[in-house]
């Protein structure tokens, strides 16, 4: 399953993407197909048969304030991760906020657990290594799909190892591998109970497939684009002119 930014982001674009049909040849973003169907195949069986069911006895038993409170935390430890690429992007506007986001939650939030920054207008601003790399003008790459985590790219996999030294997670499994590992199981199953009612939308999509793709490919240009993607979308798009 993809890691949780994708997956809300996948979530919130699925409802116009339900009913596009497979496509009748090549999707040049897409030369991996065949590997990514079977991959996509893998996930959803795993998912149907081991994360769903556990996602569901968890938003069962677990009162929405708890999960509201569990999914900020876990949006807290992301802010790292935008103060960096803020910078690395030249945003420094973005990086104050994600700064003092990080501070104003972990310290008057009580550790992330209340998202008190938005509350003074300290708007969040996501920001992530595949994103910094398109601004410096990095192609996509091929569309791929990956093992467990779902929808990528050639660009977003390596913005995804990269972001892994901004993630405090990763240092607590270095030193601590059960805490570690413990935090990304619950995030996983947190962000995937969020999900479950919305991702019924898949079961109308003629292609389940193309409608996961689409929405994916289409959840990553509004983040570089901070929401307002030009009609076209070329691999060079932040490149120099000639």
């Amino acid at each position: 399953m993809k890691k949780a930014l994708a997956v809300i982001c996948l979530c919130s674009m699925l409802a116009g993407c339900a009913q596009i049909p497979p496509t009748s040849g090549q999707d040049p973003s897409d030369p991996w197909e065949s590997f990514n169907r079977q991959t996509y195949a893998f996930n959803t069986t795993l998912d149907d048969y081991v994360l769903k069911p556990v996602a569901t006895v968890y938003k069962n038993v677990v009162p929405n304030p708890v999960r509201s409170s569990v999914t900020n935390f876990f949006n807290n430890l992301t802010e790292p991760r935008n103060f960096v690429n803020g910078i690395l992007q030249g945003r420094p506007d973005k990086a104050a906020r994600s700064f003092f986001r990080f501070i104003v939650n972990t310290t008057i939030g009580i550790a992330g657990l209340f998202d008190v920054a938005t509350h003074l207008d300290l708007e969040a601003a996501p920001e992530d290594f595949g994103q910094t790399l398109a601004v410096w003008g990095v192609g996509d790459g091929p569309y791929l799909v990956l093992p467990f985590l779902g929808s990528s790219t050639l660009r977003d996999t390596a913005g995804t190892v990269v972001d892994l030294g901004t993630a405090p997670q990763t240092y607590i499994a270095h030193e601590e591998p059960a805490a570690g590992a413990g935090l990304y199981a619950v995030e996983i199953v947190n962000t995937r109970a969020s999900l479950i009612g919305p991702d019924e939308i898949l079961n109308s999509a003629i292609d389940p497939y193309v409608a996961v793709r689409n929405a994916y490919q289409q959840s990553r240009k509004d983040a570089i684009y901070d929401g307002n993607p030009p009609m076209d979308f070329p691999e060079d798009e932040f490149e120099d002119e000639e």
